[in-house]
């Protein structure tokens, strides 16, 4: 007898296929016979005429400006990324769930309304923005990549949802997810594996895999992930995007499905992912305002609206801390080069610059993972379940917890130990201003130990301590953009290095110069909790250092 997830996702993949192709006719590809890279498709496949091609090349800022202009219309942006995030999905398999149609309603909506009044409705009016499957759009199923969601109708929308709406933006497209949102790559049972544009033989990263595949084939001009241990950093760092994860309490993922409700130890939190910089601020500033004021509906959000010009005085030099090895897992080479490229920019460029060691990163990742595995074991495993689902392996390894360890003792003890935690390091942090000197204002660091995950490695080895040790400590961190793996520039360590464990090992032999030639290489900036203003303005600095330098 057939597993009961098949059915399931059969209904579910002709739900999404009937929705395509009432939509579009795209050509059939057979990914084989496709380069490496497959962001040129997008162009090539025919689909889109020179005008729509010259629209999803815009920037978010330069789209809203032509819209608000009335040099470009709402309908025919949407449309543009429609079409666009059609043809990705066929080369990628990044979409889940369709609403091209009423993507095109409230895009014709928004046109005559700025047609009778002369205004727009909001600072996002006509802007297509694409959602993690997470995020709930009535009827739509929500699947988080698990059949016992895949084609449930859904009735209550996120409230992210309906702020952006109201902001003007235009929903339409939801994107892929590994199963439950518990892998760095992105594959489930229901809706099947996304390729990274970048690279066909790679994972898009995940749990925002699928946003990531998308936002890089030029799909979307802008996409709402969500990260718990790093699953919009991740993506972003893979398909070379600017990511912002921010502390909890400034932007609202209430009434989003997120696969373990009720598991409070460590938060999933949402955000913005974009090719640009401005994107990612533009978002900010329009979700966090006064006009939406979360938390008036969200009682976990904090009165905080975007803040501008944190660093003071303007233009003053930064001081920034380089972790360039976190000593569990050695990055590859092409992320080293990037730290280093990095490190001599800001330094070249009058920044002070400070080596941060690791300390205490062992104990916040084990802290996070022992949260996630007692909290959500017992939810998760059972719903996979249900449907006879396949268990990957790294979801066996991260949920596998006994429910009966978790006692009120156990638990009181977890969360000590977790504030002990982030007082020591805030403590850290707060002794590089000692003797007088200037407080360090962030760190640099690796996203991922791997350039990306060849397709299938983590049921391999599978490593968020990276991203996820930021997420114990609830610390904002933003990606960006350095370069690009070199076969030349970055040839495999050689004998004379020594991996520090077994894992480090395994994760060093998968480098493959020749494979990874051309995959991105983008860093993260971290700032303390509560710090995602001062964060976005360290990025764009450290970005503006790498365009001087020629880097960028």
């Amino acid at each position: 007898m057939a597993p009961k997830y098949q059915e399931i996702a059969a209904i579910a993949q002709k739900r999404r296929a009937e929705a395509l192709n009432a939509a579009y006719q795209i050509p059939d590809f057979d990914v084989k016979d496709l380069p490496k890279d497959l962001r040129s498709v997008t162009a090539q496949a025919g689909v889109l005429t020179a005008e729509e091609l010259e629209i999803i090349n815009l920037d978010v800022d330069e789209i809203l400006q032509r819209i608000r202009d009335r040099k470009m219309t709402a309908v025919a942006t949407t449309t543009a990324f429609c079409k666009a995030a059609a043809v990705a999905q066929k080369v990628t398999n990044c979409v889940t769930e369709v609403l091209f149609k009423e993507g095109l309603e409230r895009a014709k909506f928004l046109d005559e309304y700025q047609e009778k009044t002369g205004q727009v409705v909001g600072p996002l009016h006509g802007l297509p923005i694409s959602l993690k499957d997470q995020f709930v759009t009535p009827p739509h199923p929500s699947s988080v990549g698990m059949a016992v969601f895949a084609n449930e109708p859904t009735k209550q929308e996120s409230l992210i949802v309906t702020i952006l709406r109201d902001l003007g933006a235009v929903i339409y497209v939801k994107t892929n997810v590994p199963t439950g949102m518990a892998m760095g790559e992105t594959r489930n049972n229901i809706f099947g594996e996304t390729l990274n544009p970048f690279n066909k033989g790679a994972a898009p990263g995940g749990s925002s895999g699928g946003e990531g595949a998308l936002i890089a084939m030029k799909g979307s001009p802008l996409g709402v992930g969500s990260d718990i241990a790093g699953s919009i950093r991740i993506p972003s760092a893979v398909c070379n995007l600017y990511g912002l994860k921010p502390s909890h309490g400034r932007f609202s993922g209430s009434g989003s499905n997120g696969g373990l409700a009720g598991v409070d130890f460590l938060h999933s939190v949402i955000g913005p992912m974009c090719r640009s910089l401005n994107g990612v601020k533009i978002f900010a500033e329009a979700v966090c305002s006064e006009r939406v004021a979360s938390w008036n509906y969200d009682p976990q959000m904090l009165p905080i609206p975007w803040r501008r010009n944190v660093i003071q005085p303007p233009g003053r030099k930064l001081k920034i801390g380089i972790l360039a090895n976190d000593g569990n897992i050695t990055p590859h080479p092409p992320i080293s080069r990037a730290i280093e490229t990095v490190r001599k920019v800001l330094t070249d460029a009058g920044h002070e610059v400070i080596d941060w060691e690791p300390i205490d990163h062992d104990a916040l990742i084990k802290s996070g993972g022992q949260g996630l595995d007692l909290l959500g074991t017992d939810a998760f495993i059972a719903l996979l379940e249900k449907y006879d689902e396949d268990i990957f392996r790294v979801i066996h390894q991260q949920f596998q917890a006994d429910p009966k360890e978790l006692t009120p003792a156990k638990l009181r003890e977890m969360i000590m130990n977790r504030e002990r935690l982030k007082e020591a390091y805030l403590e850290r942090w707060m002794a590089t201003g000692k003797d007088g000197g200037r407080v360090m204002d962030g760190i640099i660091a690796p996203v991922w130990p791997l350039v990306a995950n060849p397709l299938r490695f983590a049921e391999v080895q599978h490593y968020v301590g990276y991203t996820s040790v930021f997420n114990t400590l609830d610390y904002a961190a933003c990606t960006f953009p350095v370069t690009f793996a070199s076969k030349s520039l970055d040839p495999k360590r050689g004998p004379e290095w020594k991996p520090l464990n077994e894992s480090d090992a395994i994760i060093q032999d998968v480098y493959d110069p020749e494979f990874f030639d051309g995959t991105p290489v983008t860093l993260q900036l971290v700032g303390k909790r509560l710090e995602e203003e001062k964060v976005v303005e360290m990025v764009e600095i450290v970005s503006n250092a790498l365009k001087e330098a020629g880097v960028q």
